[in-house]
């Protein structure tokens, strides 16, 4: 097996330029190498098993598995052996993301991704056959079927998942929830883009909030400076992808959201107590 390099899947390249989504009907055998995206991707996984490994973390896969990968996901799928896999995905931009449905899919920071029994199996993938064959059809009004369909597919999917799992950082959350409703939705964005160049202000717009409130609400709910919680959500993402990569440490340090490698190698070494190039060695478990 050659290097582990993630690919990035660019929006321009997946999605139509006249309409926010677009969906596809993939038969896989073998394995779907790493990669990430730039838009949101909803899979559902009509037939074999194996395995989907996202930033790092391995989630089993078989007939009823669903999930959603967020921009600031990579991932990879492993078959089993003599498995062939049948998925639907549904890729949308951000902007088909009500403000409603954000709350909904994000009330903490979890991975969306579940297995539905047969009865609710069979009704999932009727949806994603209207879908399919509304996005196949020239029919007025195909964009809105979609939009209603991938809403009510959304809905379904963060259902369930409240029941399997609970929010990893579930108080910070509700104490940034109760102070504004402005800054869950400000929190969901940052571990959406954090990748990005992303900066105190523009998360500040996202609250609606100046940036000076926005940094001082923060703190005093959180217990942290935001470019703290911020550089946490880079320094976890880069160990991820250290380990189930094999990028050079320079590309990860950006990949990660890092402007300069000096100050990632710093801050890394001090979060994590050995160099990036460590984790590769078998020094950092």
């Amino acid at each position: 097996m050659g290097p582990k390099q993630p690919e990035r899947l660019r929006s321009v390249h997946y999605v139509a330029p006249n309409a926010p989504f677009h969906v596809y009907r993939q038969s896989v055998a073998g394995r779907v190498d790493l990669h990430w995206h730039e838009f949101y991707e909803l899979c559902f996984v009509r037939s074999g098993r194996g395995t989907n490994i996202v930033n790092g973390e391995p989630h089993g896969l078989e007939p009823g598995s669903m999930f959603l990968l967020t921009p600031a996901d990579f991932h990879e799928i492993e078959l089993a052996p003599g498995e062939t896999m049948e998925i639907l995905n549904l890729v949308f931009l951000e902007e088909v993301l009500t403000d409603e449905l954000r709350e909904l899919l994000f009330p903490g920071i979890l991975k969306l991704q579940t297995r539905l029994d047969a009865v609710e199996a069979s009704g999932m993938q009727a949806e994603f056959d209207r879908v399919l064959a509304e996005f196949n059809d020239s029919r007025p009004g195909g964009s809105l079927m979609i939009k209603a369909t991938l809403t009510r597919i959304l809905v379904g999917l963060a259902r369930q998942c409240r029941h399997d799992r609970r929010p990893s950082d579930s108080g910070i959350r509700e104490a940034l929830r109760s102070a504004h409703p402005g800054m869950q939705r400000a929190l969901m964005y940052v571990h959406h883009h954090f990748r990005e160049a992303l900066t105190l202000e523009e998360a500040a717009r996202q609250a609606k909030l100046t940036p000076n409130y926005f940094s001082h609400t923060f703190r005093k709910l959180s217990g942290i400076p935001f470019q703290s919680y911020l550089q946490e959500l880079r320094l976890t993402f880069a160990k991820s992808l250290l380990a189930a990569s094999d990028l050079p440490v320079t590309e990860v340090c950006h990949a990660s959201g890092f402007n300069t490698l000096t100050h990632f190698e710093r801050a890394f070494k001090k979060r994590f107590g050995c160099p990036p190039s460590g984790l590769r060695k078998g020094s950092l478990h």
